[in-house]
Protein backbone atom coordinates (compact mmCIF):
# COMPACT_ATOMS: atom_id res chain seq x y z
CA UNK A 1 0.00 0.00 0.00
CA UNK A 2 2.81 2.69 0.78
CA UNK A 3 4.73 1.79 -2.07
CA UNK A 4 1.54 2.22 -4.29
CA UNK A 5 0.77 5.87 -2.47
CA UNK A 6 4.51 6.64 -3.14
CA UNK A 7 4.09 6.47 -7.28
CA UNK A 8 0.77 7.69 -7.03
CA UNK A 9 2.05 10.43 -5.54
CA UNK A 10 4.87 10.87 -8.47
CA UNK A 11 2.07 9.93 -10.98
CA UNK A 12 -0.49 12.76 -9.54
CA UNK A 13 2.56 15.18 -9.82
CA UNK A 14 3.10 15.03 -13.55
CA UNK A 15 -0.34 14.02 -14.69
CA UNK A 16 -1.87 17.03 -12.83
CA UNK A 17 1.12 19.45 -14.83
CA UNK A 18 2.94 19.84 -11.27
CA UNK A 19 6.04 19.05 -12.66
CA UNK A 20 5.48 21.61 -15.56
CA UNK A 21 4.11 23.93 -12.98
CA UNK A 22 7.50 23.31 -11.27
CA UNK A 23 9.91 24.17 -13.92
CA UNK A 24 8.47 27.78 -14.45
CA UNK A 25 11.61 29.07 -13.24
CA UNK A 26 13.20 26.65 -16.30
CA UNK A 27 11.32 28.69 -18.76
CA UNK A 28 13.76 29.26 -22.05
CA UNK A 29 14.82 32.75 -22.35
CA UNK A 30 15.37 32.44 -25.86
CA UNK A 31 12.69 31.13 -28.07
CA UNK A 32 13.27 27.39 -29.44
CA UNK A 33 12.35 25.71 -32.48
CA UNK A 34 13.53 22.28 -34.24
CA UNK A 35 13.11 22.11 -38.17
CA UNK A 36 12.85 19.81 -40.59
CA UNK A 37 15.98 17.81 -40.63
CA UNK A 38 17.41 18.98 -38.15
CA UNK A 39 20.97 17.09 -36.57
CA UNK A 40 20.82 17.62 -32.59
CA UNK A 41 24.30 16.81 -31.00
CA UNK A 42 23.84 16.30 -27.30
CA UNK A 43 27.02 17.27 -25.22
CA UNK A 44 28.47 17.18 -22.00
CA UNK A 45 28.94 15.33 -18.88
CA UNK A 46 27.50 12.22 -17.58
CA UNK A 47 23.67 13.19 -17.49
CA UNK A 48 24.31 13.41 -21.72
CA UNK A 49 26.07 10.37 -21.81
CA UNK A 50 23.76 8.55 -19.90
CA UNK A 51 20.50 9.49 -22.02
CA UNK A 52 21.23 6.77 -24.06
CA UNK A 53 20.65 4.18 -21.35
CA UNK A 54 17.19 4.73 -21.39
CA UNK A 55 16.37 6.96 -24.11
CA UNK A 56 13.13 8.61 -23.13
CA UNK A 57 13.92 11.95 -24.25
CA UNK A 58 14.74 10.98 -27.94
CA UNK A 59 11.57 9.09 -27.76
CA UNK A 60 9.60 11.88 -26.73
CA UNK A 61 10.91 14.29 -29.84
CA UNK A 62 10.51 11.37 -32.43
CA UNK A 63 7.10 10.92 -31.31
CA UNK A 64 6.58 14.70 -30.59
CA UNK A 65 7.79 15.46 -34.48
CA UNK A 66 7.95 12.68 -36.58
CA UNK A 67 7.54 14.55 -39.46
CA UNK A 68 10.81 16.24 -38.69
CA UNK A 69 12.95 13.39 -39.50
CA UNK A 70 15.13 14.20 -36.42
CA UNK A 71 18.58 12.89 -36.52
CA UNK A 72 20.08 12.42 -32.75
CA UNK A 73 23.72 11.86 -31.95
CA UNK A 74 24.93 11.24 -28.48
CA UNK A 75 28.29 13.11 -28.04
CA UNK A 76 28.43 12.80 -24.13
CA UNK A 77 31.26 11.54 -22.10
CA UNK A 78 31.12 10.97 -18.18
CA UNK A 79 33.84 13.46 -16.49
CA UNK A 80 33.42 15.94 -19.08
CA UNK A 81 33.47 19.81 -17.97
CA UNK A 82 33.18 22.97 -20.00
CA UNK A 83 37.55 23.46 -20.09
CA UNK A 84 38.32 19.99 -19.59
CA UNK A 85 37.88 17.05 -22.02
CA UNK A 86 40.40 14.31 -22.22
CA UNK A 87 40.07 11.75 -25.25
CA UNK A 88 42.36 9.26 -26.80
CA UNK A 89 45.25 9.91 -29.15
CA UNK A 90 43.98 11.52 -32.25
CA UNK A 91 40.32 11.13 -31.43
CA UNK A 92 39.59 14.82 -32.51
CA UNK A 93 37.89 18.01 -30.38
CA UNK A 94 34.04 17.94 -29.91
CA UNK A 95 33.86 20.60 -32.36
CA UNK A 96 35.81 18.07 -34.57
CA UNK A 97 32.96 15.41 -34.49
CA UNK A 98 30.33 18.37 -34.52
CA UNK A 99 31.22 19.34 -37.79
CA UNK A 100 31.77 15.48 -38.87
CA UNK A 101 27.87 15.48 -37.60
CA UNK A 102 26.79 18.58 -39.23
CA UNK A 103 24.83 19.19 -35.61
CA UNK A 104 22.25 21.78 -36.09
CA UNK A 105 21.46 21.93 -32.85
CA UNK A 106 23.50 21.61 -29.27
CA UNK A 107 21.96 20.34 -26.56
CA UNK A 108 25.11 21.11 -23.93
CA UNK A 109 25.08 19.64 -20.57
CA UNK A 110 27.06 20.86 -18.17
CA UNK A 111 27.57 22.84 -14.27
CA UNK A 112 27.42 19.28 -11.68
CA UNK A 113 31.54 18.56 -12.46
CA UNK A 114 32.28 21.81 -12.69
CA UNK A 115 30.04 22.82 -9.21
CA UNK A 116 32.57 20.93 -6.85
CA UNK A 117 34.75 23.86 -7.02
CA UNK A 118 32.49 25.47 -5.04
CA UNK A 119 31.37 29.63 -4.82
CA UNK A 120 35.76 30.25 -5.31
CA UNK A 121 35.04 29.02 -8.96
CA UNK A 122 32.13 30.63 -10.37
CA UNK A 123 33.44 33.21 -11.57
CA UNK A 124 36.02 31.00 -13.80
CA UNK A 125 33.17 28.77 -14.90
CA UNK A 126 31.20 31.78 -15.77
CA UNK A 127 33.68 33.19 -18.21
CA UNK A 128 34.35 29.90 -19.69
CA UNK A 129 30.98 29.52 -20.44
CA UNK A 130 30.78 32.57 -21.83
CA UNK A 131 34.10 31.75 -24.13
CA UNK A 132 32.66 28.32 -24.82
CA UNK A 133 29.25 29.49 -25.75
CA UNK A 134 30.87 32.20 -28.28
CA UNK A 135 33.11 29.72 -29.66
CA UNK A 136 30.20 27.31 -30.87
CA UNK A 137 27.75 30.42 -31.91
CA UNK A 138 31.03 31.60 -34.25
CA UNK A 139 31.11 27.87 -35.94
CA UNK A 140 28.38 26.95 -38.82
CA UNK A 141 29.41 22.98 -38.38
CA UNK A 142 26.34 22.17 -40.35
CA UNK A 143 28.54 24.47 -43.43
CA UNK A 144 25.56 27.26 -43.46
CA UNK A 145 24.47 28.67 -39.49
CA UNK A 146 25.67 28.56 -35.98
CA UNK A 147 23.86 26.16 -34.22
CA UNK A 148 20.83 26.57 -32.06
CA UNK A 149 22.07 25.92 -28.87
CA UNK A 150 20.42 24.32 -25.63
CA UNK A 151 22.70 24.75 -22.06
CA UNK A 152 20.95 22.58 -19.24
CA UNK A 153 22.06 23.23 -15.82
CA UNK A 154 22.25 19.75 -14.10
CA UNK A 155 19.75 17.61 -11.45
CA UNK A 156 19.17 18.59 -7.87
CA UNK A 157 21.23 16.16 -5.51
CA UNK A 158 19.11 13.74 -4.32
CA UNK A 159 19.13 12.66 -0.17
CA UNK A 160 19.67 8.72 -0.17
CA UNK A 161 19.11 6.99 3.08
CA UNK A 162 21.99 4.50 1.79
CA UNK A 163 24.33 7.33 1.77
CA UNK A 164 23.85 9.09 5.08
CA UNK A 165 27.61 11.23 4.77
CA UNK A 166 27.01 13.37 1.65
CA UNK A 167 26.38 16.36 2.67
CA UNK A 168 23.39 16.99 -0.06
CA UNK A 169 22.14 20.19 1.09
CA UNK A 170 25.77 21.89 0.88
CA UNK A 171 26.05 20.21 -2.44
CA UNK A 172 22.49 21.68 -3.59
CA UNK A 173 23.83 25.30 -2.53
CA UNK A 174 26.38 25.01 -5.15
CA UNK A 175 24.10 23.55 -7.91
CA UNK A 176 22.13 26.15 -7.12
CA UNK A 177 24.90 28.47 -7.64
CA UNK A 178 26.01 27.42 -11.00
CA UNK A 179 22.67 26.56 -12.27
CA UNK A 180 22.48 30.21 -11.63
CA UNK A 181 25.66 31.06 -13.47
CA UNK A 182 24.63 29.01 -16.42
CA UNK A 183 21.10 30.99 -16.74
CA UNK A 184 23.46 34.24 -16.60
CA UNK A 185 25.50 32.91 -19.44
CA UNK A 186 22.27 31.50 -21.31
CA UNK A 187 21.07 35.22 -21.17
CA UNK A 188 23.99 36.83 -22.63
CA UNK A 189 24.52 34.94 -25.34
CA UNK A 190 21.01 34.87 -26.26
CA UNK A 191 20.74 30.61 -25.97
CA UNK A 192 18.07 28.66 -24.67
CA UNK A 193 18.42 27.63 -21.32
CA UNK A 194 17.05 24.34 -18.93
CA UNK A 195 16.66 24.56 -15.38
CA UNK A 196 16.36 21.09 -14.57
CA UNK A 197 17.51 22.06 -10.64
CA UNK A 198 14.67 23.66 -9.28
CA UNK A 199 12.31 21.15 -10.81
CA UNK A 200 14.17 18.84 -9.98
CA UNK A 201 14.25 19.47 -6.26
CA UNK A 202 10.99 19.91 -5.96
CA UNK A 203 10.00 16.27 -6.92
CA UNK A 204 12.69 14.71 -4.87
CA UNK A 205 11.73 16.97 -1.79
CA UNK A 206 7.91 15.36 -2.17
CA UNK A 207 8.89 11.91 -0.75
CA UNK A 208 8.42 10.01 -3.54
CA UNK A 209 10.64 7.06 -4.66
CA UNK A 210 14.06 7.86 -5.91
CA UNK A 211 14.94 8.74 -9.51
CA UNK A 212 18.49 8.42 -9.09
CA UNK A 213 21.19 5.35 -8.51
CA UNK A 214 23.39 7.67 -6.51
CA UNK A 215 21.88 10.95 -5.36
CA UNK A 216 23.34 12.93 -8.89
CA UNK A 217 22.61 9.74 -12.28
CA UNK A 218 19.32 9.06 -12.90
CA UNK A 219 17.45 5.62 -12.92
CA UNK A 220 14.85 5.14 -15.63
CA UNK A 221 12.29 7.23 -13.99
CA UNK A 222 14.77 9.94 -13.26
CA UNK A 223 15.31 9.89 -16.92
CA UNK A 224 11.79 9.74 -17.85
CA UNK A 225 11.05 13.03 -15.36
CA UNK A 226 13.82 15.08 -17.21
CA UNK A 227 12.90 13.94 -20.83
CA UNK A 228 9.80 15.30 -20.52
CA UNK A 229 10.76 18.62 -18.37
CA UNK A 230 13.52 19.21 -21.02
CA UNK A 231 10.56 19.26 -23.89
CA UNK A 232 8.12 21.37 -20.98
CA UNK A 233 10.85 24.24 -20.84
CA UNK A 234 11.67 24.56 -24.44
CA UNK A 235 7.89 24.85 -25.22
CA UNK A 236 8.12 21.61 -27.04
CA UNK A 237 5.43 19.20 -24.98
CA UNK A 238 1.99 20.75 -26.80
CA UNK A 239 -0.10 18.21 -28.15
CA UNK A 240 1.35 15.08 -26.43
CA UNK A 241 -1.18 12.91 -25.19
CA UNK A 242 -0.53 9.73 -23.16
CA UNK A 243 -0.39 6.56 -25.21
CA UNK A 244 -2.97 3.93 -24.26
CA UNK A 245 -1.86 0.51 -23.11
CA UNK A 246 -2.18 -0.81 -26.68
CA UNK A 247 0.28 1.67 -27.83
CA UNK A 248 2.59 1.48 -25.13
CA UNK A 249 4.31 -1.64 -26.61
CA UNK A 250 4.53 0.14 -29.58
CA UNK A 251 6.20 2.93 -27.85
CA UNK A 252 8.64 0.05 -25.97
CA UNK A 253 9.95 -1.25 -29.64
CA UNK A 254 9.88 2.68 -30.94
CA UNK A 255 12.50 3.29 -28.01
CA UNK A 256 14.15 -0.36 -27.96
CA UNK A 257 15.26 1.03 -32.01
CA UNK A 258 16.22 4.19 -30.72
CA UNK A 259 18.74 2.26 -28.07
CA UNK A 260 19.82 -0.02 -30.67
CA UNK A 261 20.81 2.77 -32.74
CA UNK A 262 22.81 4.83 -30.10
CA UNK A 263 24.77 1.99 -29.35
CA UNK A 264 25.93 1.28 -33.08
CA UNK A 265 26.62 4.82 -32.73
CA UNK A 266 28.80 4.85 -29.87
CA UNK A 267 30.67 1.90 -31.42
CA UNK A 268 31.23 4.21 -33.91
CA UNK A 269 31.64 7.26 -32.05
CA UNK A 270 33.85 5.87 -28.75
CA UNK A 271 35.84 2.70 -30.58
CA UNK A 272 37.43 0.25 -27.94
CA UNK A 273 40.44 0.02 -30.23
CA UNK A 274 40.52 3.43 -30.36
CA UNK A 275 44.51 3.19 -30.85
CA UNK A 276 43.47 0.96 -34.18
CA UNK A 277 41.53 3.33 -35.45
CA UNK A 278 42.94 6.30 -34.87
CA UNK A 279 45.68 6.40 -32.70
CA UNK A 280 49.27 5.01 -32.93
CA UNK A 281 48.96 1.28 -34.35
CA UNK A 282 47.07 3.05 -37.49
CA UNK A 283 49.71 1.78 -39.70
CA UNK A 284 50.32 -0.57 -40.98
CA UNK A 285 46.67 -2.44 -40.77
CA UNK A 286 44.20 -0.04 -39.21
CA UNK A 287 44.65 2.65 -42.12
CA UNK A 288 43.17 -0.38 -44.14
CA UNK A 289 40.82 -2.70 -42.16
CA UNK A 290 38.75 0.40 -40.44
CA UNK A 291 37.67 2.65 -42.47
CA UNK A 292 35.55 0.10 -44.70
CA UNK A 293 34.11 -0.85 -41.19
CA UNK A 294 33.23 2.44 -40.00
CA UNK A 295 31.67 3.35 -43.00
CA UNK A 296 29.78 0.15 -42.01
CA UNK A 297 28.55 1.49 -39.08
CA UNK A 298 27.84 4.75 -40.54
CA UNK A 299 25.41 2.78 -43.07
CA UNK A 300 23.88 0.81 -40.00
CA UNK A 301 23.21 3.88 -37.82
CA UNK A 302 21.48 5.74 -40.83
CA UNK A 303 19.62 2.42 -41.29
CA UNK A 304 18.51 2.71 -38.01
CA UNK A 305 17.16 6.59 -38.19
CA UNK A 306 14.85 5.88 -41.08
CA UNK A 307 13.59 2.96 -39.33
CA UNK A 308 12.53 5.65 -36.20
CA UNK A 309 11.27 7.49 -38.77
CA UNK A 310 8.87 5.17 -40.06
CA UNK A 311 8.01 3.53 -36.50
CA UNK A 312 7.72 7.41 -35.25
CA UNK A 313 5.08 8.58 -37.54
CA UNK A 314 1.45 6.31 -36.23
CA UNK A 315 2.94 7.03 -33.10
CA UNK A 316 2.87 10.74 -33.57
CA UNK A 317 1.90 12.81 -30.04
CA UNK A 318 1.88 9.56 -27.69
CA UNK A 319 3.66 10.00 -24.41
CA UNK A 320 4.34 7.27 -21.68
CA UNK A 321 1.66 7.51 -19.34
CA UNK A 322 2.92 8.93 -15.80
CA UNK A 323 4.54 6.05 -14.36
CA UNK A 324 3.28 4.33 -11.07
CA UNK A 325 6.79 4.49 -9.16
CA UNK A 326 6.87 1.71 -6.80
CA UNK A 327 9.15 2.16 -3.52
CA UNK A 328 12.12 -0.44 -4.07
CA UNK A 329 11.88 -3.11 -0.95
CA UNK A 330 13.60 -1.88 2.59
CA UNK A 331 17.21 -2.25 1.98
CA UNK A 332 17.42 -2.22 -2.07
CA UNK A 333 20.20 -0.11 -2.96
CA UNK A 334 18.77 3.60 -3.98
CA UNK A 335 15.66 3.27 -1.24
CA UNK A 336 15.54 6.23 0.50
Amino acid sequence: MMARMAGLRIATLIALGLVAAAATPARTQARFELKSGDRIALVGNTLAERMQVYNHFETLLATRFPELKLTVRNLGWSGDTITLQPRPLNFGTTPTHLHRQKADVLVAFFGLNESFEGEAGVEAFQRDLDAYLRGHLAAKYNGTSAPRIVLVSPLAHERLARLPRVDVDGRNREIARYTEAMRRAASRAGVAFVDLYTPTRRVMESGGPPLTINGIHVNEDGDRLVARLLLESLGLADRLRVAAAGDVKRLDALRETIRDKNEQFFYRFRPVNAEYVVGRRVEPFGSVNFPPEMKQLDDMVAERDRRIWSRSAPLAGLAYPAPELAMPPAGTPGTR
